[in-house]
C-alpha cells in the first residue's frame, strides 16, 4: 500500500507540501498540487484518517513583521495583537523587521512550509510577488491584490486634521510626510485627505513631502522651518515626526501654538508624558489589533474575509490653539 512518503517522492516535494495537499490546509502553489495529486492518482494513495487528524492540525503559531518595534504606534499594535492572539490560544513570533526585505520574505517562507499558521504585516517593501490571497495573511494599512487588510480612517483623518486647523485660526497650513514611488499604502491618504479638505475650504496650503524613508528627518524638518515662515498651521504624517517638530520649533523659540500649531497621526499621546502633550489623530489602536487577529484565525479556518476601515478621532493636546 503507497504511503504518504511514497506521494512526496514521486511529486518531487517535501512531506509537508504533501501533507498540505492531501489535507487542504496551508498554501501550496497550483503547480506543486496538480504533481501531488497526480501522483495521488498514480499511486492509488488513499490518506490514513488518523494521521490526517494529527497533520491538520493548527500549530497555533502566528508571525508578526513590523518595520520597527521602536515605534510608539507600532509597539502598542504589537501589544494588542499578542493579547488577543493569546486569547484565541495562539502564540506569536515577532519579526522587527527594520525595513529589511529578506526578513520578512523568511517568514513568509516559513508559512509556505506550514511553520506558522498564518502572518500579520505592516510591510512597506514589494513582496506582492511572494504571496497571494489564498494564503493566510492580514495586512496593515496596505492594499495588495485581494488580500485583507486593516486601516484606520486615514482619508478621513487628514480631512480632520484640516478642519481643526481652519477652526482654530490657521490661515497657511502644510502637510508634512512622506511619499513611494513603488507601493501605495493607506497612509498616502492622510495628504489626500488634508489636500481635498484644503480645497474645498478655499484654504491656502502647502504639501511638503519627500520619498520614503527619509535619509534625515532632522534636516527634512528644519528645511521646512527655514523655507515656510509664512505657515502657521501644520498636519504631520506621524506622531514621531510631529514630535520632534514641535522641538525643533522650540528651539527657534517659535510658539507653539501661538505662532505655529502641529497635529499629528497615531494618538501616543494616551501613553506618553511629553510636554507639551500633542495634538494627534488617534487611531483605534486596540481595536485595530484585536480585528486583524480576529481576520487572520477566520482566513486560517477558511473563511471569506474583507478589508475593515475603523474611525479616527482628534484628541486636542496642548499644540493647537
Amino acid at each position: 500500500m503507497a504511503t504518504i512518503k511514497d506521494v512526496a517522492k514521486l511529486a518531487g516535494v517535501g512531506l509537508g507540501t504533501a501533507s498540505r495537499v492531501i489535507n487542504e490546509s496551508g498554501y501550496v502553489s497550483e503547480e506543486t498540487k496538480k504533481k501531488v495529486r497526480d501522483a495521488i492518482k498514480k499511486l492509488g494513495y488513499v490518506p490514513n484518517e488518523t494521521a490526517r487528524a494529527f497533520v491538520t492540525q493548527d500549530n497555533k503559531t502566528v508571525a508578526l513583521f513590523l518595520p520597527s518595534i521602536h515605534h510608539a504606534f507600532f509597539s502598542e499594535l504589537a501589544f494588542y495583537i499578542e493579547d488577543e492572539l493569546d486569547k484565541k490560544g495562539y502564540k506569536m513570533i515577532l519579526c522587527n523587521s527594520t525595513g529589511q526585505k529578506e526578513k520578512e520574505l523568511k517568514y513568509i517562507s516559513m508559512l509556505k512550509q506550514n511553520k506558522v499558521s498564518g502572518i500579520i504585516g505592516i510591510s512597506y517593501n514589494s513582496i506582492e510577488s511572494e504571496i497571494n490571497h489564498s494564503m493566510p495573511i492580514v495586512l496593515v494599512d496596505r492594499h495588495i491584490g485581494e488580500i485583507p487588510y486593516v486601516s484606520s480612517d486615514n482619508y478621513g483623518g487628514g480631512k480632520m486634521a484640516l478642519q481643526v486647523l481652519k477652526e482654530t485660526g490657521c490661515n497657511h497650513v502644510a502637510y508634512i510626510g512622506t511619499y513611494s514611488k513603488t507601493i501605495f499604502t493607506e497612509v498616502e491618504k492622510r495628504k489626500k485627505g488634508f489636500e481635498d479638505a484644503a480645497k474645498e475650504t478655499g484654504i491656502n496650503y502647502t504639501l511638503y513631502i519627500e520619498e520614503d524613508p527619509i535619509k534625515d528627518q532632522t534636516s527634512f524638518l528644519n528645511i521646512f522651518l527655514d523655507n515656510y515662515k509664512n505657515i502657521d498651521g501644520v498636519f504631520v504624517e506621524n506622531d514621531m515626526m510631529a514630535l520632534e517638530l514641535v522641538q525643533l520649533a522650540q528651539d527657534r523659540s517659535i510658539r507653539i501654538p501661538e505662532e505655529l500649531s502641529i497635529i499629528g497621526y497615531d494618538g501616543i499621546q494616551k501613553y506618553a508624558m511629553f510636554r507639551p502633550k500633542l495634538a494627534t489623530i488617534r487611531q483605534p489602536v486596540e481595536l485595530m489589533g484585536r480585528s486583524l487577529v480576529d481576520l487572520l484565525i477566520k482566513k486560517v479556518n477558511g473563511e471569506q474575509v474583507t478589508p475593515e476601515i475603523h474611525p479616527v478621532q482628534f484628541l486636542k493636546g496642548e499644540t493647537t490653539r
